[in-house]
């Protein structure tokens, strides 16, 4: 079942792996996924190819294969500041990974490029937003809020983000992530650890405890958080966010406006499908399908206690 801030897009947009790529139309396409991070190392493409929503999808049969894949990032007066070459992946099809290590550079425009063995050419751009960074951070440690007890102050992130190109106000995306060791820990004490809300609405029959380990808000326009005067933004945790007791890594991603409509365009059909597989989807991408977009990010760690404070991730 659905849940509110429930983000069953999440294994696509981080690690862009199992993600059916089934489409509805008649002729095959290319779909490419890439997410760029302000900061973080340049990141795997997948290139996978749609089928017919009446074809059999699996991961090896849809993947492009043999692909020429290079990324480029562009001067702001036109030409090629940089070029990384990628490589095919020796364990994942149709996975390619960058043959040299370098930085996503806040605010630069790159340009994705991929030439298939039958000579289609799929090309996409990006700008990725300015530095994100942390401020500050408050009640680091709080105690989730009791059925008869006044709530508790909640974790607040105050974070600066940096300029974007967009002709628009920041959109943000809010993520929590469970820091309990999920290998180590029992199901029976994971299931435990469960915040109420969670903990209410489980079956073990219909879901997993992995699938709530990350929980985002979707997008959010920055109205909805407190304007500060120094032209930092904070943002107040809600609760449905958190659905596991203990340690959560609380993130704000400010995203491009390609993953902004990608975003909303799965939004607005509410359902949490993977690129290629949106009917309608707002295209980004030249000779193919899918989504290469960009995001900068900053968070921080907030220890959430049950309501009588006793946190105890042993058996």
């Amino acid at each position: 079942p659905m849940r509110p801030l429930s983000l069953a897009l999440s294994v696509c947009l981080v690690f862009l792996l199992g993600c059916d790529t089934a489409a509805l139309s008649p002729e095959p396409q290319v779909v490419v996924e890439a997410y760029l991070q302000a900061d973080a190392p340049v990141p795997p493409v997948r290139l996978t190819r749609t089928t017919s929503v009446d074809a059999a999808y699996t991961p090896e049969t849809a993947a492009v294969e043999g692909a020429e894949v290079v990324l480029q990032r562009l001067r702001a007066g036109g030409g090629v500041a940089q070029t990384v070459d990628y490589a095919a992946s020796d364990s994942t099809p149709g996975l390619y990974t960058p043959a040299s290590a370098a930085p996503v550079v806040p605010q630069a425009t790159y340009r994705l490029r991929a030439t298939t063995l039958q000579d289609e050419t799929i090309t996409a751009t990006t700008t990725v937003p300015g530095r994100t960074t942390t401020v500050r951070t408050q009640n680091d440690t709080t105690t989730y809020p009791g059925a008869d007890a006044p709530a508790p102050p909640q974790f607040t992130l105050t974070i600066a983000p940096g300029p974007t190109t967009a002709n628009r106000q920041n959109v943000y995306v809010l993520t929590s992530r469970s820091l309990l060791d999920f290998q180590a820990l029992s199901p029976d004490t994971l299931q435990r650890l469960l915040t109420p809300f969670y903990q209410d609405g489980f079956d073990a029959e219909d879901d997993t405890l992995a699938s709530l380990r990350v929980n985002s808000s979707g997008l959010l326009n920055e109205a909805n958080f407190t304007q500060n005067t120094d032209s930092t933004v904070t943002i107040r945790l809600p609760w449905l966010a958190v659905a596991f007791y203990g340690p959560n890594r609380i993130r704000a991603s400010v995203v491009d406006d390609n993953y902004y409509d990608f975003l909303r365009t799965q939004t607005a059909q509410q359902q949490s499908l993977a690129p290629g597989a949106i009917p309608n989807v707002i295209e980004h991408v030249e000779g193919g399908t899918g989504i290469f977009g960009s995001y900068a990010r900053a968070g921080a760690t907030a220890v959430i206690l049950p309501p009588d404070g006793a946190f105890s991730p042993g058996e």
